[in-house]
């Protein structure tokens, strides 16, 4: 079970009917739980980042720019566009 799987049941759990993921962007979701940083365009901005997601029965995906970050302003949906992602290396492509 992946880690947004988890994610999930935990919510629905918590929440039951009430829960709603439609707001969890798809493209999203490979890097949500890992520390892969990802390079996005939104809001007219390009931003680098993890991906994690809000609290309550209706998340959304945010991209948070450092690791010891808490919070973040960035809300990732589909119509954000991910420009590269971080190797290994640290290099993107």
């Amino acid at each position: 079970m992946t880690y947004y799987e988890k994610f999930l049941q935990r919510k629905r759990a918590e929440h039951g009917e009430k829960f709603d993921e439609s707001t969890l962007s798809e493209k999203f979701k490979p890097f949500f739980g890992t520390d892969t940083r990802i390079k996005v365009e939104t809001c007219g901005q390009v931003v680098f980042g993890r991906v994690s997601v809000t609290t309550g029965w209706k998340p959304v995906f945010i991209l948070m720019r450092r690791k010891s970050d808490y919070g973040s302003c960035w809300t990732l949906s589909d119509k954000d566009i991910i420009l590269a992602i971080q190797q290994r290396n640290g290099k993107y492509i």
